[in-house]
Formats: C-alpha cells, sequence, structure tokens
C-alpha cells in the first residue's frame, strides 16, 4: 500500500527533529565526558606505571611507557571522533553488531592473549551496564520522548557503555602496545571515564526533563510514529483464540499455581507492547546476572511485570493485557519443557534458555507463532532443540554442532532476537545448516554400517571356516600335526575362499574338498579299495593344496618341508608300514565353538534382553559414564553375531557391543532407552493443554 502525504510529511520531519535532538545531546555529553577523556589521557603513562607491577622490570616496559606517552593526545582526539561517529543516524543503522570486533564465540581459534582482552573488555563492558542500567533507562526514556518515539533502546543509545568500550578498542588495538598494555589503558579509562557514567546519564537525564517541561508534545503524533508496530501485529483468529481457552482452562485445573493469571488494576490501564518488549530487552542483557535469582523458578511474567514496574513513571498502576499474559505464559510452557528435558546437557539447557526473553519479545502480538507449525519463529526453536539433543561433549563433532547452536543464540541475544526478520533469516540459515548436517551424517552413518558388515561378514567366514575344520576332522584320529596344518595354516585359505565365495564359488569348494581329502590321506587305509582311492585323488589333491598355499603367499620353505613330511606319512601309510593309530593323534572341537557354546549356554532372556532384542535401528540409548551421560543411535544389529552398533549425533562409533552386553547394562540401569515422540518441543509443551 502506497504511502500517504502526511505519512511522508510526518517521517520527514522525524528524521529532522532526531538530528536535532541528536546534535544537542552529543553537546550537552560532551560536556561532561571530554574532560574526563582528556583527564584520563593526560595521566595515562602515570596508571601505566602503576598497574603495570612487575612488568616493570621488563625490557620492553620502557619502550611502551614512551609510545603510550607520546600518543596519549593522539588517543584523546581519535577517540573522541570516534565516539562522536556514533551520533550519525546513518552510521547508527549500519552497526548492527558493535561485538562483532570482540567475537569470543571463535576465542578457540585465538590465542590466550587475545582471549584474556576480549574478556577485559567484556568484564568492563558489562560492569557498566550492570551499575547504571537504572540511570542509563532514565536517559534513553527522555531522548525517546524528545525524538517522539515509544522507545529507545541501548543499543540505539551512541553513548551506551557497549558503545563507548568498543570506541575505545578500535583506538587501542592499532598501537604499537602488547595485550598486556592495552589492558592497563582499558582499565585506565574504566577508572577515570565509564565509572563516572552513571554521573553523566544523570545530569544528562536532568537536562532533558528540563526541556520536556518546556514543551508540549502531540500525543496523536507520537500514537502514529508508532503506526508500523501495530500494524505489523497480527490479528486474533480462532485457532488462537481455541489455544487461550485451553489455557484458561488449564489455569483452572491448576489454581492456585504461579500461572494464575494477575490481578488487575481499577483502572483497566495496561502496558502497551513496546514497554514489554523494553522490559523484556533490559532483563534479557542482564541475564548473566540474575540468572541465579529465585524468581526465575516463576513464569518469566513475575519477572516482566516487576521490571515494568519499577520502568513506569506514569504515576497509575498498570498491568499486562489479556493476550500478552497469555502469550509470555505460552513461552514459558515451551521454556519449561526445554528445561525439563533429560536428552539436553545443562550446557545446552543454559544456551537455549537464553532464547526465552528475546522469543517472548518476538512473539507478542504474533498468534501464529503457537498456530503455525512452519512459523520461522517457531521453526528456528524447534531446529536449535532439535540440534542439542544427544551432544556428547567428548565428541569433537557434537562440539561443532554445540558451538554452532551457541554462535545461532549469541545473534538472537544481541539486538537480533527483538526483531522477526532476524528470526525468519537464522531460522533459513539454521535449517540449510541442519540439512548439509543431516547429509554429512547420512555418509557417516552408511560408512560405519558397511563397516560393520564387513567386519560381520569376515566373523561369519571365520566360523564357517572353524566349523569346516571341525567337520573335517570330526570323528578321525587325524595325526597332530595335520590338525595344526588345518587350523594355523590351511584356516587362511579357506578364510579368503569363504570371503570370495560370491565372487568365486568354486575355489571354497576345492578348498573344502581338498582339506576333506588331506584328512583321509593321512588315516590309514581300511582296505585295498580304499587305498586305490587315494592314490588316485592325491596327485590333485597335492596340486590344489599348493595353489591354495599360493593364494595366502605361505613360505616356500615352510612349503617344501610339509610337502615332504606328508610325501613320507603317505608311503609309509600305502606300504601298510603303520596300521594303527598314532598315539598323538587328535579329536577336538574348535576353541571357538566351545566359548559360542558357553556364550548361548549364559545367554538370559529376561524383559531386558526382550527389549535389547525387540529394539528397532534409530533408537536412542542412554549409557551410564563416570560424569555425565553418553547417548548413541542403533544403526545396525545382526541377527548372526548378535552385535549391535551405536553411533552419535555426528554418525561417528560411540559404541560397538553384544545383545546379551547391552540387555546386562539395561539390568544395572547403566542403560535405557529414551523414547522419542514425533512433536516437535513447541508441540510437545502445547500438548499439556490437551491433556486435561
Amino acid at each position: 500500500m502506497a504511502m500517504n502525504i502526511r505519512q511522508q510529511i510526518g517521517m520527514g520531519s522525524s528524521a529532522s527533529n532526531n538530528v536535532e535532538v541528536l546534535a544537542r545531546f552529543k553537546s550537552a555529553f560532551y560536556h561532561y565526558f571530554e574532560q574526563l577523556v582528556d583527564d584520563c589521557c593526560m595521566r595515562i603513562d602515570l596508571e601505566f606505571g602503576l598497574q603495570s607491577n612487575k612488568d616493570r622490570e621488563k625490557a620492553n616496559y620502557k619502550e611502551h611507557l614512551e609510545h603510550i606517552h607520546s600518543v596519549r593526545r593522539k588517543i584523546k582526539q581519535n577517540y573522541l571522533l570516534k565516539v562522536g561517529e556514533a551520533f550519525h543516524v546513518s552510521h547508527r543503522k549500519t552497526l548492527n553488531n558493535p561485538d562483532q570486533k570482540i567475537n569470543v564465540a571463535t576465542a578457540s581459534l585465538a590465542n590466550d592473549a587475545l582471549v584474556e582482552e576480549n574478556h577485559a573488555v567484556a568484564t568492563i563492558i558489562q560492569g557498566c551496564e550492570h551499575a547504571f542500567h537504572d540511570q542509563l533507562h532514565h536517559l534513553n526514556r527522555q531522548i525517546s520522548m524528545q525524538m517522539g518515539k515509544q522507545a529507545f533502546s541501548d543499543r540505539h543509545n551512541p553513548v551506551s557503555p557497549r558503545r563507548l568500550v568498543h570506541a575505545l578498542v578500535e583506538v587501542i588495538k592499532p598501537l604499537k602496545l602488547n595485550t598486556k598494555f592495552r589492558i592497563i589503558v582499558y582499565r585506565s579509562f574504566e577508572d577515570y571515564v565509564f565509572s563516572q557514567l552513571g554521573f553523566i546519564y544523570s545530569e544528562l537525564t536532568k537536562q532533558l526533563e528540563a526541556e520536556s517541561a518546556a514543551l508540549s508534545y502531540d500525543v496523536s503524533e507520537i500514537k502514529e510514529a508508532s503506526e508500523p508496530t501495530i500494524a505489523n501485529s497480527e490479528s486474533i483468529s480462532q485457532e488462537f483464540q481455541a489455544l487461550q481457552k485451553k489455557l484458561d482452562q488449564w489455569r483452572l485445573v491448576r489454581t492456585p499455581s504461579v500461572y494464575d493469571l494477575i490481578p488487575k488494576p481499577e483502572n483497566d490501564v495496561t502496558y502497551d507492547t513496546f514497554e514489554i518488549v523494553h522490559a523484556l530487552e533490559i532483563l534479557s542483557q542482564f541475564y548473566a546476572f540474575d540468572h541465579a535469582d529465585s524468581g526465575h523458578e516463576k513464569p518469566l511474567k513475575w519477572r516482566v511485570i516487576k521490571k515494568l514496574e519499577e520502568l513506569n513513571f506514569s504515576g497509575y498502576l498498570k498491568s499486562l493485557a489479556k493476550c500478552d499474559e497469555d502469550i509470555l505464559d505460552l513461552v514459558s510452557l515451551i521454556f519449561k519443557e526445554i528445561s525439563s528435558d533429560n536428552s539436553l546437557t545443562d550446557t545446552v539447557k543454559s544456551i537455549l534458555l537464553r532464547l526465552e526473553m528475546p522469543m517472548a519479545a518476538v512473539t507478542l502480538g504474533q498468534y501464529s507463532v503457537f498456530i503455525d507449525s512452519d512459523n520461522p519463529i517457531r521453526r528456528l526453536l524447534n531446529d536449535l532443540f532439535i540440534a542439542g539433543l544427544f551432544l556428547n561433549q567428548t565428541d569433537h563433532g557434537d562440539r561443532l554442532i554445540y558451538e554452532r547452536i551457541v554462535g545461532v543464540v549469541k545473534t538472537m541475544t544481541k539486538e537480533g532476537g527483538f526483531e522477526q526478520p532476524n528470526w525468519e533469516h537464522e531460522a533459513s540459515e539454521f535449517a540449510r545448516y541442519l540439512e548439509k548436517h543431516k547429509q554429512r551424517v547420512q555418509i557417516l552413518e552408511d560408512r560405519s554400517r558397511q563397516l560393520m558388515q564387513n567386519k560381520e561378514s569376515l566373523e561369519m567366514s571365520k566360523k564357517a571356516v572353524t566349523k569346516a575344520i571341525d567337520d573335517s576332522v570330526r570323528g578321525k584320529a587325524v595325526p597332530a600335526v595335520i590338525d595344526e596344518f588345518l587350523r594355523d595354516v590351511w584356516q587362511h585359505v579357506l578364510l579368503v575362499d569363504h570371503v570370495r565365495r560370491n565372487e568365486e564359488p568354486k575355489l571354497w569348494e576345492k578348498s573344502v574338498r581338498v582339506m576333506e581329502e588331506l584328512t583321509v590321506s593321512v588315516l590309514p587305509p581300511a582296505d585295498e579299495s580304499a587305498k586305490k582311492q587315494i592314490l588316485k585323488f592325491l596327485p590333485g589333491m597335492i596340486k590344489e593344496l599348493r595353489s591354495g598355499l599360493d593364494r595366502i603367499s605361505y613360505d616356500k620353505n615352510a612349503q617344501s618341508r610339509f610337502f615332504k613330511d606328508l610325501a613320507v606319512r603317505h608311503i609309509i601309510l600305502m606300504d601298510k608300514k603303520d596300521k594303527a593309530t598314532e598315539n598323538n593323534s587328535v579329536n577336538k572341537v574348535s576353541p571357538a565353538v566351545e566359548q559360542s557354546k558357553d556364550i548361548e549356554r549364559e545367554a538370559i532372556m529376561d524383559k531386558h534382553a526382550e527389549q535389547v532384542n525387540n529394539m528397532a535401528e534409530h533408537t536412542w540409548v542412554a549409557f551410564e559414564s563416570e560424569t555425565i551421560p553418553q547417548w548413541g543411535k542403533l544403526i545396525w544389529k545382526s541377527v548372526e553375531t548378535e552385535n549391535m552398533l551405536f553411533v552419535g549425533k555426528n554418525g561417528a562409533k560411540v559404541l560397538e557391543i553384544k545383545v546379551q552386553e547391552l540387555a546386562e547394562k539395561f539390568r544395572q540401569g547403566r542403560a535405557a532407552i529414551v523414547t522419542l515422540g514425533d512433536e516437535s518441543i513447541v508441540e510437545r509443551a502445547l500438548s499439556v493443554l490437551n491433556n486435561l
């Protein structure tokens, strides 16, 4: 829809008014700030010496001291210019992420010195924001009134602690100072400049209040300026109204509880959406400081109403509108479900829970979030939750997934999370990441499965070879030397031929037949007919024996000795010089077969064994470890060997275990199946409203 003339004129005059307000604000701010910066820079070399301590004994200390002394006036000049840039509207619009210079998320790629510097800067910012947030809020409110806006947040304020500190970092970084000495400069500014910000904010607030008292504003113009925000709000659908009724019924069943509606004052005046969003921004900003408060046991609305009461300057009581309170409770239910999920590690939970306030802010007036499963806000939270499930902290691939989640949450807990387009962008980007990750995992799982199948095939071949040898010698008084040859040498020929039986089936058949002929040939013939039969197949048998030994590259000298001894044995047997059974003959069963029988005898059939036997592929199992649980997904189970293969979230092998071994872990309580429904985390949280 085209913008009408009145709106165009209103926007133009509003922009012009903003420039004038910022110009007056800059002049008043510099009246206090410039003197503090000048005093700090003039004594910075003295502070340099006082804070250096043992570093003064180092060889490069004098060089750094001379350098800081020579550039102290330049520091003041460049810093004031850098701070002044933030007062330009165009600059403030492009400065979307002031933390981009210092990205703690990539600290693992940096050295210890850089991590130390980033931590020092972040500590200064957080300390100032926490110490002066009340004064800064009063100042923001006065600025918003001067500009005719409903809200003016910290991220838009050109003199917020975050902007001032980052401006200093940009000025100090290029200097010829090492990390330790740069930190000394930051701390000097903290002591002599940033520590006075509370006083400056208070003085500026008084000046703006005095100006406001002399001016009168057209309330209709202020409301008109907020029309775009209201226009973006959705109309309440029948589906959301039905959800509200379910929520009311759920509250009624649970009453009294912390989810009961907050009593309304008689005047029935409610907080505007922008006021609630601003309270949520402040709560999110100080999440790290206030996270341990006992108030976090209550739903989010209680923290919001408490902050709104602290920020209420109207002089009369206000309350939350019914729709807004319902949305805050619905968001609380979702994040309560996240907090109670045992398939998330505590570190993943703590990261995801930081999204509660940004999500609450962006869902105010966006009722489709709770109705439409494809809503980008809802989709991003669902995807982040899915990505965070079953992460093993000791696995490198899982740590990469965790770091990606952290990156998204950090983006959304800055200013990005309070604007719907940023949720839409992150939802799209993260969905693409998950799709690529899913493809990589599928490839890794296929490889792991193929390796297990190959291993399984080899085990089955070994069993088949062992059985063939046992069958060949069973009931026969085979000489020990021949039995040893079959089990130590010929079994390798049989194994190679069995593995390749699909490509060359005749080789396996020949190798088994030759083995059987060999066992017959080393026993005294029963009669003349048997003797003739042996003499008939001996040449072919010797030929196949040599061919088989050549296929496994058996030592030539060992071959010669074996065939020489075999020939002597055959001559003796054919001459009937030794018809009796040799004293050192054997008739034994392979140890592998005996072990297999023992396992079968030890197998216990109970509900745990039945549970493991019936376990389907893609089932997740939580395994007990010394510190934290370890999760694995079943991707392969052998019917023949009862081997089971579990992989982690990134497709890498976690555990290979036998069915009976896993059943024993189940009996001991050291493993358990994790039941996952088809519902997303949002659907799961809201489902409690349907189960009254």
